[in-house]
């Protein structure tokens, strides 16, 4: 293969590479599109007439007290770590984690660090 050749190869190739830098990828990750704050901080990340999206993001020293709602709701943990209350029983979830708290059951959200979740509801 001459030089010449070589060259058209790499820029044809480099041309139809998919290159997506860390800004374009931030912005397709969720727990980019929401900061923690002084208070504990949510967000709508999107609704419709089914359902809706909420984002949290609480710091350690911050509690989501025990409260109920009237349905189900999956919780995803999106970064860091909290325990989990739901009724009686204690689940410590960390990034990647998910469950499901059953509605009319009073659950509460205590940070073993900083942590945000995804609430769908």
């Amino acid at each position: 293969m001459t030089k010449l050749a070589f060259i058209l190869c790499v820029s044809i190739l480099w041309s139809c590479t998919d290159v997506v830098t860390e800004s374009e990828s931030n912005k397709n990750n969720l727990s980019k599109k929401i900061e923690y704050t002084d208070k504990i901080n949510n967000k709508v990340f999107y609704e419709n007439e089914n359902y809706k999206m909420i984002l949290f993001a609480i710091k350690k020293d911050q509690v989501l007290k025990p409260h109920s709602a009237p349905m189900s709701t999956p919780l995803l943990i999106l970064e860091g770590s909290a325990k989990v209350t739901i009724g009686d029983k204690e689940f410590i979830l960390q990034e990647g984690d998910d469950i499901v708290l059953p509605k009319d059951i009073a659950h509460g959200v205590y940070p073993l660090s900083n942590v945000k979740f995804l609430l769908i509801k």
